[in-house]
C-alpha cells in the first residue's frame, strides 16, 4: 500500500502545522479540523442504526495559502475526450451533457464528507489507494497522476472548487481503453496512432487509431464495476476496506429485466441508458461514414424528465373520508424502470 500523501513543501507552513499538530489535526485549506466524538454510538447490526456524531473545531493555520485558487485539475493522460471530438463531434457533445462528463463535480460534497470522516478515523491523511476507492470511478485516470496533483485534487475538494474540477471526468478514455482492455491499471498510449480504442461496432471504418468489437461493452457486466454494490475487486485497488456506493445494478439484476428473466423480457442497461439511433459513428470529410445503428451518449438517467416518466406510472384513486368534508386519497407507484427507484 501507498504511503500518505503528503502537501508540497511548496505550501509553506501548512505541512509543517500538520507534523506538529495534535492526533486528529489536520491541515484542511484555510484551517485545521479537531475531532471529538461522541462516547454514544449503536453497533451496526440488522435493525439498528449507527449513529456517531463529530464536532470539527477548525484551528487557523496559513490562512492565506489556504483561501487562494490552486488551478484547474485535468487529466494526466495525453489522449482525453477532446482528442475525440474532432472526429466524434456527435457522441462529445451528448457526452459533455451527461453526469459521465461531470463524474467528480457531482460527488464533490459526498467525496469531501468522506476524505474527512476517513482521515479523522485514521488519524492521518489518506493514501492512493483510499482516494482511488472513489475516484477509481469518478475520475479512473488519476490513477496515473503525481502524489502533488492528487494532494491538489484533495485540497479541491475539501475547499469547495468545484469549478477546477470539471476537467476530471468519465471520459472517452476510462470506458473505450482503460476498462474495455480488462486492464486498467495500464496506462494508455500518448499517442492517438498507437490507442486501441473498443466499441460495439463489428466492422468499423479505417481509423486514425486501432479499432476493436468488444461484445462486452452491449451487456450489463461492463457497468457492473462502477454500478454495483461495492468496490470491486477488477478495479485492482488496494485498500482495507469497501465503499458502499452505487446499487444499481445489483438492483437490475435482482429485479424483472435481469439475468434470470426471460429472454423476451431480458434487457440490459444499454437498452435504457445507451439508446441506439441511426447515425454515423464519426464523422470524417476524407472517409465515406456509413450510417448505422450508434449509441447514444447521453447516459439519461433520474436527471433526465422523460426518463423519469418512462421509469414509473403513478395511478390516484379516491374515495369520501371517513369525516365530513375529507378524501382518502390511494397513490400507487408501478416501478416500470426495472431496479429500484428512485436509485442512483
Amino acid at each position: 500500500m501507498d504511503a500518505p500523501l503528503r502537501l508540497p513543501a511548496t505550501q509553506g507552513t501548512a505541512g509543517a502545522c500538520w507534523a506538529a499538530g495534535a492526533p486528529g489535526v489536520r491541515p484542511r485549506g484555510s484551517h485545521f479540523l479537531k475531532a471529538r466524538r461522541s462516547k454514544k454510538a449503536m453497533i451496526l447490526n440488522k435493525g439498528t442504526v449507527y449513529v456517531a456524531a463529530v464536532v470539527l473545531v477548525p484551528l487557523i493555520c496559513n490562512r492565506a495559502w489556504a483561501q487562494g485558487k490552486l488551478g484547474t485539475m485535468a487529466s494526466p493522460l495525453k489522449l482525453t475526450a477532446g482528442e475525440c471530438k474532432t472526429c466524434h463531434p456527435r457522441y462529445y457533445q451528448e457526452w459533455k451533457q451527461s453526469y459521465h462528463a461531470r463524474s467528480v463535480v457531482a460527488m464533490q460534497t459526498g467525496f469531501k464528507k468522506y476524505i474527512i470522516t476517513q482521515e479523522l478515523a485514521k488519524r492521518r491523511v489518506l493514501n492512493r489507494d483510499e482516494l482511488m476507492g472513489c475516484l477509481g470511478c469518478h475520475a479512473p485516470v488519476m490513477r496515473f497522476a503525481a502524489d502533488e496533483d492528487l494532494a491538489r485534487l484533495v485540497q479541491l475538494v475539501e475547499t469547495d472548487q468545484r469549478d477546477a474540477l470539471a476537467g476530471l471526468n468519465v471520459d472517452c478514455v476510462a470506458c473505450h481503453t482503460l476498462v474495455a482492455s480488462n486492464h486498467p491499471e495500464a496506462k494508455s498510449a500518448g499517442k492517438l496512432g498507437r490507442q486501441v480504442y473498443y466499441g460495439t461496432i463489428k466492422n468499423p471504418v479505417s481509423a486514425p487509431h486501432g479499432t476493436q468489437y468488444a461484445a462486452k461493452m452491449e451487456k450489463s457486466e461492463f457497468c457492473k464495476p462502477c454500478h454495483s454494490y461495492v468496490t470491486p475487486a477488477d478495479m485492482k485497488v488496494d485498500a482495507d476496506w469497501d465503499i458502499v456506493c452505487a446499487l444499481t445494478y445489483d438492483a437490475w439484476a435482482a429485479g424483472p429485466y435481469g439475468p434470470k428473466a426471460k429472454k423476451a423480457h431480458l434487457r440490459e442497461c444499454q437498452s435504457c441508458h445507451m439508446e441506439k439511433k441511426d447515425g454515423k459513428a464519426a464523422e470524417v470529410a476524407s472517409a465515406t461514414i456509413p450510417m448505422r445503428k450508434v449509441s447514444s451518449h447521453l447516459f439519461p438517467g433520474w436527471h433526465d424528465a422523460a426518463v423519469l416518466q418512462r421509469a414509473v406510472e403513478i395511478y390516484v384513486s379516491s374515495k369520501r373520508g371517513t369525516k365530513i368534508g375529507t378524501a382518502e386519497l390511494t397513490v400507487t407507484i408501478d416501478n416500470k424502470a426495472g431496479h429500484r427507484f428512485p436509485d442512483t
